[in-house]
């Protein structure tokens, strides 16, 4: 008897426990897969974060860059020919340049909400770049027009001084800003490359999901 009993309730405890483990298992790939699908939707909407930030602060540097090349232009002339001659004329020249205010909201929110702990090596490193330089380009011109224009600088002493120094002011700033306009540019491929490889998508695909945003 005991024989047939085992016969018996053997191949159901079996056949139960291997649907246990099959049920086990489909719900651990469905948490993984939902868990995929919403960091992609995370990382997607960090991108389109990153696309249209980048976007506005190329065209706010692309505006503003010629007009601060032309400054330093005539600045280092009139240097050159030493026509300056009072610090009224000179803060009045200085002050005309205006640095360009750029944002940087989508970095930011994504290093607090850890998205970038979630994205490809390649693009943080972009991202990083990008940012890193746009932060050292907005401390140098808010630093450097406030030592330019300490009271100390500013005396008819020390005119031709203060004029040099602002022409190397406005040379870096300058050189930063073109710089800045070209990693914009890269950055924003590099963007729309991972997008293309998370949708396994085109560039075309990605371009036209780029203009959507």
């Amino acid at each position: 008897m005991p024989s047939n009993a085992t016969s018996v309730w053997l191949p159901r405890v079996l056949f139960e426990s291997a649907l246990i483990t099959v049920s086990i298992l489909l719900a651990l790939g469905l948490d993984e897969w939902r868990e995929d699908h919403q960091d992609q939707e995370t990382v997607e909407i960090a991108l389109s974060n990153f696309i249209m930030e980048l976007r506005q602060n190329k065209a706010r540097v692309d505006d503003a860059a010629p007009f601060n090349r032309g400054l330093r232009d005539v600045l280092a002339q009139r240097y050159r020919d030493g026509d300056i001659t009072s610090t009224t004329e000179f803060i009045d020249i200085v002050e005309s340049y205006n640095p360009i205010v750029l944002q940087s909201t989508a970095w930011e929110t994504a290093l607090a909400t850890g998205s970038v702990t979630i994205m490809e090596y390649n693009l943080v490193s972009a991202l990083s770049l990008t940012y890193g330089l746009q932060s050292r380009y907005q401390q140098k011109t808010r630093d450097g027009l406030t030592d330019l224009m300490r009271p100390q600088n500013l005396s008819h002493e020390q005119l031709e001084l203060a004029v040099y120094n602002s022409v190397r002011y406005l040379d870096n700033v300058t050189a930063m800003e073109t710089e800045l306009s070209v990693v914009y540019g890269e950055a924003e491929t590099i963007i729309l490359d991972a997008w293309a490889g998370m949708n396994n998508a085109t560039m075309e695909d990605a371009l036209a999901w780029s203009s959507r945003n």
